[in-house]
């Protein structure tokens, strides 16, 4: 086992989490019953949706990958790692220009 690897499953895993319960109490039902057109919405909701999906299959690949150790999958966990880091970088930047 690859407690590193298997950890940040877990950790993706809790995010993938908060990200559907939270994420569609807080910001999605309050968005999706404004006045904007419903294509704004429905944007929103497929994006919300897919990242869901990214977070949950991301989850998954860390905690099998990390669980059996399997190092031929080196290349597949820095790819989901860099993608988690420039999601960060995105959140940074929006962040940043709104607030």
């Amino acid at each position: 086992m690859n407690t590193l690897i298997f950890s940040a499953g877990i950790l993706a895993l809790l995010t993938a989490l908060v990200h559907i319960i939270a994420g569609q109490i807080d910001p999605v039902r309050p968005f999706l019953k404004s006045d904007l057109p419903d294509i704004p919405k429905a944007t929103l909701l497929g994006c919300w949706h897919m990242v869901s999906v990214m977070l949950v299959i991301s989850a998954a690949a860390f905690c099998f990958i990390g669980w059996f150790n399997f190092v031929e999958f080196q290349n597949l966990v820095i790819l989901l790692s860099a993608s988690f880091v420039l999601f960060s970088v995105v959140f940074i930047l929006v962040g940043w220009y709104f607030f």
